[in-house]
């Protein structure tokens, strides 16, 4: 009867062991990624954006605003409603649309174009309807 024991001991012991390595190792490779939501461009304007680059391209009359970002590469997803869709004088030019760096089930799978606004802060727009979908690649190291 002794061996029955030790053996189950030793084999509780491995796989806890195992089981709280795996959790590390998983730890290690999970993304940093948060999420913020406002419900007017004002509520956005008046918190601390530095995290997501500043989107200054966002238009005053912009509602519903949602935004995940990694807390590591600096990179970005935002979408928000707006009849002006970009604020005035902001984004200029035009940028190929990147491939989103983060995914979201709010990110459009179809319908985008394939260029977008260029925007401060390494920010790419585009508008579908009164809708704005915008990307913010890593930073460069």
């Amino acid at each position: 009867m002794p061996r029955i024991r030790t053996a189950g001991v030793i084999a509780t012991t491995s796989a806890l062991a195992l089981a709280l390595s795996g959790c590390s190792v998983l730890t290690a490779f999970e993304p940093h990624v948060d999420s913020a939501i406002w419900d007017t461009a004002k509520e956005m304007k008046a918190s601390n954006t530095a995290l997501i680059g500043s989107p200054t391209f966002v238009p005053d009359d912009a509602t519903v605003i949602r935004v995940d970002y990694d807390t590591q590469n600096g990179s970005a997803i935002m979408t928000y409603t707006s009849k002006t869709l970009l604020a005035p004088n902001v984004c200029s030019g035009a940028v190929a649309t990147p491939k989103p760096p983060i995914e979201d089930s709010w990110w459009p799978v179809q319908g985008i174009p394939p260029e977008s606004s260029k925007c401060p802060n390494g920010w790419a727009a585009f508008g579908i309807g009164q809708q704005v979908w915008a990307v913010k690649s890593p930073a460069k190291k």
